[in-house]
């Protein structure tokens, strides 16, 4: 019996680590990517995501729009500042999963 409850005991950490683990990076993403969008994008794109309207509102990027994404924030576009050499691709990459982790679709 004892070894029988070993077995489950082990074959149940590997599920939990298969399971839940990956889910780790994703998060630290999003949490890296809320702090450079507060630092860098809040005071005009409102703060935790809330648009005030007078811009684009993010929560409405879609996951298909990555790219025109990081063009617009690394070049910049009307009343939109370059980032270029301010913000890094991590950082890119992190405000990315901290916008889709709250998109609309």
């Amino acid at each position: 019996m004892t070894t029988r409850c070993l077995a489950i005991d082990l074959v149940v950490a590997v599920l939990v680590t298969v399971c839940f683990c990956p889910a780790a990076p994703a998060q630290d993403a999003i949490a890296a990517g809320e702090q450079v969008y507060e630092e860098h994008c809040a005071s005009c794109h409102g703060e935790k995501l809330r648009s005030t309207g007078a811009m684009p509102d993010l929560k409405d990027q879609r996951a298909d729009g990555r790219a025109r994404f990081d063009q617009m924030v690394m070049n910049g576009r009307g009343q939109m500042p370059s980032w270029q050499g301010i913000v890094s691709q991590d950082q890119l990459d992190a405000l990315w999963a901290y916008i889709r982790s709250r998109a609309r679709d």
